[in-house]
């Protein structure tokens, strides 16, 4: 047999009262606690933001710098190609002006007479050279002119005397006498004032040139010799 106790409905009404009460007060607790929680991590986020927008800005002033600095470069590059075709250019001009003033000069020369001069032509700027094919070839040039004033047509021929070291000794080679037959066709001379000429001749192999001696010749009559600096 249970034995209950009897409580006045006031007690218990107010007894109801007070679990509302304790659980509004916890449920607020709780809301608050989240509430708290959710602002805090809020604010977190914004933080986190804030740095990442701070990170962003400072990539994109870096990234701003870089591209700046490399169109500076270009621009520099393009100033220092412009400069160095303008200096080629001015390089090639002075070696026109300088091949000129070769040419003006060599004509102011043969105005005056000189010692190799025996007749009526002399011999000017007379250079041999290797033709720069690598084999013994080599490359001779001069330049002829009538002595004096004369507007004569002078007609004669070239002759080259080209003496070598060989392991037999001192040899000398006579052109176009000792060189090919279609040789002598080609130094024929014929010309009024001024001549420039231009040929080749070949080393043997295994020999040295030691002197080249350029003739002018008028009817087998020598009128004119120089010889080259090698």
């Amino acid at each position: 047999m249970t034995v209950r106790r009897h409580v006045p409905w006031p007690l218990r009404a107010a007894s109801l009262a007070l679990a509302v009460a304790l659980g509004a007060v916890g449920g607020m607790w709780t809301w608050r606690t989240l509430f708290d929680g959710a602002a805090g991590e809020r604010q977190r986020l914004h933080a986190e933001l804030a740095r990442l927008d701070e990170r962003v800005a400072d990539e994109s002033s870096e990234r701003q710098r870089v591209a700046s600095t490399i169109v500076a470069a270009q621009n520099q590059l393009r100033i220092e190609q412009a400069a160095a075709e303008r200096l080629e250019q001015q390089v090639k001009q002075l070696q026109a002006e300088n091949a000129e003033l070769k040419s003006d000069l060599a004509y102011l020369e043969s105005l005056f007479p000189t010692a190799d001069t025996q007749g009526p032509v002399a011999i000017r700027r007379f250079e041999v050279e290797p033709d720069g094919t690598g084999s013994n070839r080599m490359r001779y040039r001069a330049l002829l002119m009538q002595s004096g004033r004369t507007e004569r047509q002078f007609s004669g021929s070239l002759q080259l005397v080209v003496t070598m070291q060989g392991k037999a000794g001192t040899k000398i080679m006579t052109l176009p006498d000792d060189g090919p037959a279609q040789a002598r066709e080609r130094m024929k001379l014929s010309f009024r004032r001024v001549l420039r000429i231009e040929g080749h001749f070949q080393v043997p192999e295994g020999a040295t040139l030691q002197s080249v001696q350029l003739r002018v010749l008028e009817r087998g009559t020598l009128r004119a010799q120089q010889m080259a600096s090698l």
